[in-house]
């Protein structure tokens, strides 16, 4: 388990309830501080017990303690920090156990498998990744995690797709309702974040810059307009799905299945009413400031790629390519070289995998 935020605690929290053994690592000693002093993590929310305690054997900052003995190397980290963690995993990993990206933004496990690639790893382990976080949690203490949903039926795929159906039963002894697509360009289309992030953050700027953010990001912005800015991201979406012959599902469908709106809600196709029937989402705040990761992440590293996709595809994506010139300009960050591109992904690659069939 690599990775202290809020999904790497919900986590080791929810799968060591299950009774599997969590190895928790984290770069940073402060952040697991007080959960290495503890022995473990203190929840509260959805899960059965309601609150309690997590017994969690290894909290560390040794990656090598953390990965000895896994079956399975689970990734709950910042997209930003994938490709500097791929470089360090490249000298750790032992023997070929598959990596998952829980979640991996907009072609994360591309990007991860890049990586390992060029550090000179081989044999390559398969990378998965998830279309979003298996949990809507925030911690709020240095010991405390609050998850106030498991997300059902999330999407995910492996690289290559060959090793997909051993990597998805490995993945679903942890998650049994995870479901499969077709490959990780599927699964990165799906990128919940870049579709619900996005719109709303840049024009509720001026109203979080205001109010250091002190209303519900999903349901006081979830106005008329912020409805149809997502509408018309999802449209470039779909069509890039399409160009790619993709069977990517619409974004309420999609909500509604992994449990965020009402099934009502997904099927009426209505951005506006998924927003305000999202029940998991609606009592949580807006970002205190722009400096924060629905800008710092779900741009450059989830509505970036998706833009390199419509290229590839060739497919035009004006409503996308809009948003993220304006979070630039409200961030002073150039998400455009930031983010992940074509290069990043792997797609313009002459080497071994430029087959679309071996590379996703």
């Amino acid at each position: 388990m690599l990775g202290g935020g809020n999904g790497g605690f919900a986590a080791a929290a929810h799968l060591s309830t299950l009774g599997h053994t969590p190895q928790l690592y984290n770069r940073s000693k402060e952040t697991i501080a007080a959960i290495q002093r503890e022995g473990g993590i203190r929840y509260s929310g959805v899960l059965s017990e309601g609150e309690g305690f997590a017994t969690v054997p290894v909290v560390t900052t040794d990656l090598g303690q953390a990965l000895d003995g896994a079956d399975l190397v689970m990734v709950c980290l910042p997209a930003n920090a994938l490709a500097p963690l791929a470089d360090q995993l490249a000298t750790h990993l032992n023997g070929v156990r598959p990596i998952l990206l829980n979640p991996g933004g907009t072609g994360g496990a591309l990007v991860v498998r890049r990586v390992l690639r060029e550090a000179g790893r081989s044999p390559l382990p398969p990378v998965a990744q998830t279309n979003t976080l298996t949990y809507i949690c925030r911690k709020r203490s240095d010991e405390h995690v609050h998850i106030s949903s498991l997300v059902e039926n999330v999407r995910c795929a492996a690289v290559p797709s060959s090793d997909q159906p051993s990597v998805i039963e490995t993945v679903r002894e942890l998650y049994p309702s995870i479901q499969p697509v077709s490959d990780v360009l599927h699964a990165g289309l799906s990128n919940v974040n870049a579709v619900l992030h996005a719109p709303g953050a840049v024009l509720s700027a001026a109203w979080i810059e205001h109010s250091d953010g002190d209303f519900r990001f999903y349901y006081d912005a979830g106005t008329p307009a912020v409805a149809n800015v997502m509408a018309d991201i999802d449209e470039e979406r779909l069509a890039i799905a399409d160009a790619l012959a993709l069977d990517v599902e619409p974004f309420p469908r999609m909500f509604a299945d992994i449990g965020s709106t009402t099934e009502a809600a997904g099927k009426s196709g209505s951005f506006l009413r998924m927003l305000r029937e999202s029940e998991p989402n609606k009592s949580i705040k807006a970002p205190s400031s722009v400096d924060h990761r629905y800008f710092h992440e779900d741009f450059p590293f989830g509505v970036v790629p998706m833009s390199a996709l419509g290229r590839y595809a060739g497919v035009a994506t004006p409503v996308m390519d809009s948003l993220i010139t304006i979070a630039a300009s409200l961030t002073e960050t150039d998400f455009w070289t930031v983010g992940w591109t074509e290069d990043d992904l792997g797609l313009n690659d002459d080497g071994s995998e430029t087959d679309r069939s071996d590379r996703v």
